[in-house]
């Protein structure tokens, strides 16, 4: 018994030492010396230092210099497509120009003829702070938008509606608008029509212009297109009809050129039908009202204004101002006739914010400062006080200076930005039902 208590401690020994020997038994516990590193065998990464505000601008949130937001788009198939795995990375877009790398320049983009007036009001500004101005010459507003997006341009002066769609889908905001006469920061949006209409019949109204030719300002323009559609869209069953239908189910020829590619409807614009874009000769308010003067429509969507402008008396007559001022009346939206005067009270389909300078929500504070520093430029109002905008191109030909916008841009369109959104929203059930329509079948 006790050769074999003495054999199993001589095992349990030998094992011990084996064990020791493999390295696998109890390490000592290090001592309080310098020369043990404690540290994990990986580097750690540290959380990167908080940015310091920049000089002279406070780290609380100003309401005024917040980014605009619009809500964000769904993701459409393409997005949906690069999240899929083993898919290839997207291919980034290439890199501006040289030339648009240089954030010491501000760029203002000037559409097609406006480039001339571009080029005289810039000219005043000079180069102010360090930054030098220059115009952007692009053919239509929907390439001057895609060129602010890419960088390749800062400022583009456009009428609220055309802004509301460049707040919405390109990010932009607004950041000065046109002050008129009397300083108002708003027209009206009205409906001229012959005068012998109004004297044959005294309580003519909008529905005795069921079937007729309508000329239109802008499609997608407030007051040449979205406050006649929210008009017409009361008058007529229209829950299952877009903008577009619900203008030409009313009218049976419609001229509104647009500045966007693949919209617009020009069936009334003349010898101008096979050019909807914004190159006709009937595009914008004087457009219009110049499809009304050549007789191409029997109703113009404009300004309240725009008759006593482009009239044959009036201080921007063109070629084709063949007519009086006399020859032409208000029509009013609850019906009648009304003077032109440029002030139509009742007689206005609604109050439209005034033409608004957009720039690129990513647009530098210092920048802006600058910009807005320069158009509020002394010189700059003086030149539109002598009557030096007469082409009515950059600025709008009533424009007699700019102001800072001090609201969210949302906020600043208010009711123009309704309507818009409305009309859009028409828009998009249109096209759901009719994808629902191809789902089912029932669209084959």
């Amino acid at each position: 018994m006790q050769i074999a208590t003495v054999f199993s401690l001589y095992i349990l020994l030998l094992s011990w030492v084996s064990l020791t020997i493999q390295g696998f038994g109890p390490a000592p516990a290090p001592d309080s010396g310098d020369g043990v590193d404690l540290s994990p065998k990986y580097e750690t990464i540290s959380d990167p230092p908080a940015l310091s505000p920049a000089s002279g601008i406070s780290g609380e949130r100003n309401p005024h210099y917040e980014m605009d937001r619009a809500p964000a788009p769904a993701p459409g198939k393409a997005d949906k497509e690069a999240e899929m795995p083993g898919d290839f990375p997207a291919i980034p877009p290439p890199p501006p120009p040289p030339e648009d790398k240089d954030s010491s320049t501000v760029k203002w983009c000037a559409v097609r003829d406006e480039f001339v007036d571009c080029q005289y009001y810039l000219n005043l500004l000079g180069k102010t702070d360090s930054y030098n101005w220059k115009c952007v010459k692009r053919e239509t507003t929907q390439e001057c938008l895609d060129s602010i997006r890419n960088g390749e341009a800062d400022l583009i002066n456009l009428d609220a509606g055309l802004a509301y769609i460049a707040f919405l889908n390109y990010s932009m905001k607004a950041i000065a608008n046109e002050v008129y006469c009397n300083h108002a920061e708003s027209y009206d949006a009205v409906a001229i029509v012959n005068r012998k209409v109004c004297n044959h019949k005294v309580e003519i109204s909008l529905m005795d212009f069921k079937g007729k030719r309508s000329c239109h300002g802008g499609y997608s323009t407030a007051m040449g297109w979205n406050y006649p559609v929210n008009h017409l869209k009361k008058l007529v069953s229209s829950k299952k009809l877009n903008d577009e239908e619900i203008v030409t189910g009313f009218f049976s020829e419609v001229c509104a050129p647009s500045e966007f590619e693949g919209f617009g409807v020009c069936s009334g614009c003349g010898n101008e039908n096979s050019s909807c874009n914004s190159n006709s000769l009937y595009s914008g308010h004087s457009g219009a009202f110049r499809c009304l003067v050549e007789e191409l429509g029997d109703i113009a969507f404009v300004k309240a204004d725009t008759a006593l402008v482009f009239s044959m008396e009036g201080p921007n007559n063109q070629t084709w101002s063949t007519k009086s001022i006399r020859d032409f009346m208000y029509l009013c939206p609850q019906g009648g006739c009304r003077e032109i005067n440029g002030y139509p009270g009742d007689c206005s389909f609604g109050t439209v914010p005034a033409n608004v300078v957009m720039a690129s929500n990513s647009i530098s504070r210092e920048k802006r400062l600058v910009v807005l520093q320069s158009l509020l430029n002394a010189t700059w109002i003086d030149a539109l006080y002598t009557g030096k905008n007469g082409a009515g191109h950059l600025l709008s030909s009533s424009a007699q200076g700019l102001a800072q916008v001090k609201k969210l841009t949302r906020s600043y369109l208010g009711k123009s930005a309704s309507i818009s959104q409305s009309i859009q929203e028409l828009n998009t059930k249109k096209v759901e039902v009719s994808s629902a329509k191809v789902e089912s079948g029932s669209g084959i």
